[in-house]
């Protein structure tokens, strides 16, 4: 007997050890391989969260778009879809804290905008202006079935949301609008300044690039791991040439292309701004709350302009409580 129960615990010892040793070359691999790293826990994050990565056809192409919510309760599926527009240089995948606190009780979707995250443009295709973007979220918005949304953008996804609610009134019931560019700023920072004069501060060449725009990004910045950074620079440098173009046609928008658009949202509209934002200014609350009429605004203390990241209870509450109401 004794003997026996020597043979087992062997086997587990030689198990678990086997076990560890494939855990340990699995880890070597993917941290010497960025785009499998990368790939491999954006992945895990989906699952944990509930989240599924889906392909549609619009325009012709492809596009990437994460998807989420409850799938059997039939209260819950007849709220409002939430429709999510990500920010300059990111993807679809920075909308996923967001679409953690809102899908246990709404459909939310946040497809790749072109030029971005998986859905690159294709080759000898021109960079979208405005306009170009405001088409082809109305052709994502059906070709997803989306009906009427509540709309939820961020930074340039922001701005492009503004711009969409304001030439599709009738296609938006709510909208979020966090850290919006796309109009004068009352009193204007280092960056927009920059901005103004025709730099691209959000250029990434480099590790140093990357890591002065994480410290504009955040108050707080988030520890990147190095096969992240690896991968996030080294897809930066790759597409560099692209991103520079993308940047000259929608520059004039960013800066000031909603001037004459705010006026024509008639959705019930909430702005969120961080205090301590270093790239859109803070003081673009004001315009665009005294812009879009019955605006609410919301002004984040301590938080930069990733609001959701640097202050997420503040954030959350804000925005379930407005599209609750």
């Amino acid at each position: 007997m004794r003997n026996e129960v020597l043979v087992l615990i062997r086997r587990a010892l030689l198990t678990m050890l086997v076990l560890i040793g494939w855990i340990c070359v699995g880890f070597v691999v993917l941290w010497n391989w960025p785009s499998g790293f990368h790939a491999v826990v954006t992945a895990a994050g989906r699952a944990a969260i509930g989240l599924r990565e889906e392909h549609l056809q619009v325009n012709g192409l492809a596009v990437p778009y994460l998807t989420g919510g409850p799938r059997e309760d039939p209260l819950q599926l007849e709220r409002t879809p939430v429709l999510l527009l990500h920010g300059w240089g990111t993807s679809k995948e920075a909308m996923m804290g967001q679409m953690r606190w809102l899908s246990p009780s709404r459909r939310v979707v946040a497809p790749d905008l072109p030029g971005f995250g998986d859905n690159p443009f294709p080759p000898g295709a021109k960079p979208l202006d405005a306009e170009g973007y405001i088409q082809w979220i109305e052709s994502f918005r059906v070709a997803a079935n989306l009906g009427i949304v509540d709309l939820v953008g961020e930074s340039m996804g922001g701005a492009l949301a503004a711009a969409y609610a304001a030439a599709n009134p009738n296609s938006v019931r709510r909208l979020v609008l966090e850290s919006p560019a796309g109009l004068l700023p009352p009193r204007s920072n280092a960056f927009m300044q920059e901005v103004a004069r025709g730099g691209n501060p959000l250029d990434i060449a480099s590790d140093a690039d990357f890591e002065r725009v994480m410290g504009l990004c955040f108050s707080s910045p988030p520890p990147v791991p190095t096969p992240f950074r690896r991968f996030l620079v080294g897809r930066a440098v790759e597409r560099r040439a692209t991103l520079i173009a993308m940047v000259e046609a929608i520059r004039p928008f960013l800066l000031d292309g909603n001037a004459k658009r705010v006026a024509n949202i008639s959705a019930p509209t909430l702005v969120i701004f961080g205090a301590q934002d270093k790239i859109t200014d803070p003081s673009l609350l004001e315009a665009y709350v005294h812009g879009i009429r019955g605006a609410e605004g919301v002004l984040v203390p301590g938080a930069g302009h990733v609001i959701f990241h640097d202050a997420p209870a503040a954030t959350q509450q804000a925005i379930i409580g407005f599209l609750d109401r």
